[in-house]
């Protein structure tokens, strides 16, 4: 199915348009002074919010001496917000990295001496990968291959780039039963345990060609580090939000992903994965338009019980679907770096 996904996005983003971002330009300095905005009144409700975003070096005003609160952002700046969100709470001084070189592998299989048994590039993966909780990789075509070890260490992620993933798996055979979607198959791999990612997307992130047409665009580095990091996902996160009622299949969106306004949910989806696991302040939380059928639904109640998200009204409305304002990201950012400036409700 992941194959499958990543075929149609080959067809959705035929290319990468680069915008200017006075709002989220691409470099910004991690500690500095805040200048003060003619239109961010001091003591307001975003005053605090944007003052620190500034000064981490998250936001930049749209001069010299205004921020517009209220003006929109775009899906594309969002990803670079999430990058550099990210890179702080991990420690870092809020830049996104330089890319990678690509070709370095990504997945490597390890014995428990360390030494390599095999090794995939990003978008290359072993004979066969069948997902879900314990997922099973096949590193052989021999059904009973003794040459492989019996356990094995699996790494994700690019040596000194990413934040390594690891996971210990064991030795199985595979051979399908007739009648099945692989029948005649059959080979030797490993299988690993208490897998945090069901559904593959730090194995699946990469396709050569779409990521190729989009390095071109100014926030690529920040897309890959999102994605390799297995933060964010290219389909479900980014484009599907945009291509309406046609579905992914919508051949404006890659246009749109540079240029629409972004909505509020798509940011607070972003934000929930980089934030990493916050204090709970809010144990128990209504939001009135958030429900089993919300996607990302989790990620949203999140925020809510960290107390980073409050809603668009009194009654605590989420409102996913409306235009994200430069000062609510700034909230948002700035109440997961500070815990002093989150909310505790009633």
């Amino acid at each position: 199915m992941k194959r499958i996904l990543s075929l149609i996005i080959t067809a959705v983003f035929l290319s990468a348009l680069s915008i200017p971002c006075g709002a989220v330009d691409t470099e910004t300095t991690a500690s500095r002074a805040y200048p003060g905005f003619a239109d961010v009144a001091e003591g307001g409700a975003s005053y605090e919010a944007i003052k620190l975003c500034y000064e981490r070096g998250l936001m930049n005003g749209t001069s010299d001496t205004a921020f517009n609160p209220q003006g929109k952002l775009t899906v594309a700046q969002l990803v670079v917000l999430a990058a550099r969100l990210y890179d702080l709470q991990c420690g870092g001084d809020g830049t996104v990295p330089e890319l990678p070189d690509m070709s370095q592998p990504y997945l490597r299989f390890l014995d428990e001496d360390g030494g390599l048994i095999a090794s995939y590039p990003a978008g290359e993966l072993p004979h066969s990968y069948t997902g879900g909780m314990n997922p099973y990789f096949c590193l052989s075509l021999e059904e009973e291959d003794d040459s492989l070890p019996e356990t094995c260490r699996l790494e994700i992620g690019f040596e000194g780039y990413n934040h390594i993933r690891t996971y210990q798996g064991l030795r199985q055979s595979y051979h399908s039963e007739p009648g099945t979607m692989t029948q005649g198959f059959q080979g030797t791999g490993y299988c690993f345990e208490d897998f945090d990612d069901p559904d593959g997307n730090s194995v699946f992130w990469y396709n050569t060609t779409n990521f190729t047409r989009l390095a071109s665009a100014w926030w690529y580095p920040a897309l890959v580090y999102l994605t390799s990091e297995n933060k964010a996902d290219l389909i479900s996160d980014l484009l599907a939000p945009l291509a309406g009622e046609n579905g992914i299949q919508d051949n404006d969106a890659h246009a749109r992903f540079s240029s629409d306004s972004a909505r509020r949910d798509m940011f607070a989806w972003l934000v929930s994965a980089v934030a990493g696991e916050l204090d709970i302040l809010n144990e128990t939380v209504t939001v009135p338009d958030v429900n089993e059928e919300t996607p990302k639904a989790q990620r949203i109640l999140n925020l809510y019980q960290a107390g980073v998200l409050t809603g668009v009204d009194a009654a605590g409305n989420f409102g996913g679907d409306k235009e994200l304002t430069r000062a609510q990201a700034a909230i948002m950012m700035a109440r997961v770096l500070e815990p002093e400036l989150r909310v505790r409700a009633g």
